[in-house]
């Protein structure tokens, strides 16, 4: 009966207002990331059927090809789009022609074909970011599964109608079609696979949205229950109330977070650069993909990864800034912790996002709503420096910069008053005096 009367009086105290809003939000939160992240794949997974072709060899026999590759996607819902590349500058090809992937059909096809020799086909496909749901495109394999039966198609009705097959033609139709794979990264493009540049880039494409989490989470709750404490335990009021300006004061708090902030920034972007490079120079040294990788900008350099430091600085600041305000409203340690939870929720969303999809793609009001959380920036400063999408990245850092001015305004208007004495989540004064009324 002891037991019993003290677990029911744990769960409850466990079990406060805060901690059921806190499960709320956070299934309010997957909810939306789910419902972003769904719609991606919905849109990608529309497509997903869809080859673009591009005929240089130009036969009747590729011609008829096409025509089954077309009945074929036709009963899947997907769609063979013919398109014009006249050079090997695919980056420049695959942007006037506006698709993200294409077949190429090189002249030669046929004759390959005639002579029982494995015919080539070379398949391009342009990567617009490194999110795990973005690139959903089966691409090479749907072009090699498809083309080949067009292939055996093709063969079959042709040579079978003249007499039984040899054996050197059964063996071509075993493996009619060579693939050859080119990915394009901005203005770039390297004879690699797609899935391989991927699967290379997955490290690096998870662990800086990893350390922007850890990194604003870490800071926010450092600076949060720092004040909280201060005012919860009543030296703020003796800091506040010593001969000293309260701009001092806040300036100090500020700068130190700051100092400790950039430090952050730069060991975790050294320790990135450190890891990444060890995990290249494991797997790429032998295959030379490594070399690839940094031909096509996938590696950072020394100015990129400053650049996505400075992004990762001022998210560290606006979280700094966010939590000065919230501490000054936690009435005890339970509501400190409660109140990280604003800041959880703006950290979480991008960083889920970043992950799964390109967050550039995403519909309209869908996409505004995630760049309005000031983090978001951060989480896709590698990408935007990696892909060159330079505009997006000085956008976000105005942005960014903007929003920090804004909070750190207000934190220094509620410091410059005595509602820091009196103010709480509910906005409700204390019964307790200000100090300047005491002295009064």
């Amino acid at each position: 009966m002891k037991f019993k009367t003290l677990f029911i009086k744990e769960l409850r105290e466990m079990l406060s207002v805060q901690t059921i809003m806190t499960m709320v939000i956070s299934v309010v939160i997957l909810s939306f990331a789910g419902q972003a992240m769904s719609k991606a794949v919905e849109e990608s997974s529309e497509t997903m059927m869809d080859i673009n072709i591009c005929d240089q060899d130009d036969t009747e026999f590729t011609k008829n090809m096409i025509k089954f590759l077309t009945a074929n996607l036709a009963q899947l819902d997907g769609e063979v789009n013919v398109v014009d590349i006249s050079s090997d500058d695919y980056a420049k090809e695959l942007k006037n022609a506006d698709v993200k992937s294409v077949v190429i059909i090189p002249e030669g096809f046929t004759a390959s074909v005639e002579n029982n020799e494995a015919a080539k086909v070379k398949f391009v496909q342009r990567l617009n970011s490194l999110a795990t749901m973005s690139n959903l495109n089966t691409g090479s394999q749907v072009a090699v599964e498809y083309l080949t039966a067009a292939v055996k198609d093709v063969v079959y009705s042709t040579k079978v109608s003249n007499g039984k097959l040899s054996n050197e033609e059964v063996s071509f139709l075993n493996n009619p079609i060579a693939l050859e794979e080119s990915t394009v990264v901005a203005e770039k493009s390297a004879d690699i696979s797609a899935s391989v540049v991927m699967s290379l880039c997955s490290a690096q494409g998870m662990i800086v949205p990893i350390m922007m989490f850890v990194l604003v989470m870490m800071s926010s709750n450092m600076i949060l229950n720092a004040i909280s404490t201060e005012k919860i335990d009543k030296t703020l009021e003796t800091l506040l109330t010593a001969p000293i300006s309260r701009l001092s004061v806040i300036a100090a708090k500020m700068l130190a977070a700051a100092v400790v902030a950039a430090m952050q920034a730069a060991v975790y972007m050294m320790g990135s650069k450190n890891m990444m490079n060890g995990v290249l120079e494991k797997v790429g040294s032998d295959n030379g993909y490594s070399e690839v990788l940094k031909d096509l900008g996938l590696t950072m350099d020394a100015g990129q990864y400053v650049l996505v430091g400075i992004q990762m600085f001022l998210s560290i600041l606006i979280a700094l800034s966010v939590a000065l305000v919230l501490g000054v409203l936690a009435k005890d340690a339970k509501s400190a912790q409660t109140l990280t939870l604003p800041i959880m929720m703006c950290t979480m969303i991008p960083y889920m996002l970043s992950m799964f999809v390109d967050i550039k793609t995403m519909s309209p009001a869908v996409r505004y709503v995630v760049y309005a959380i000031p983090f978001t920036h951060s989480f896709m400063a590698s990408e935007n420096a990696m892909f060159g999408n330079y505009g997006v990245y000085a956008g976000g850092l105005i942005y960014q910069f903007i929003f920090l001015v804004i909070c750190m305004a207000a934190a220094l208007k509620i410091f410059m008053s005595d509602k820091i004495f009196t103010m709480s989540i509910g906005g409700k004064k204390s019964k307790g005096t200000t100090p300047a009324e005491s002295e009064s």
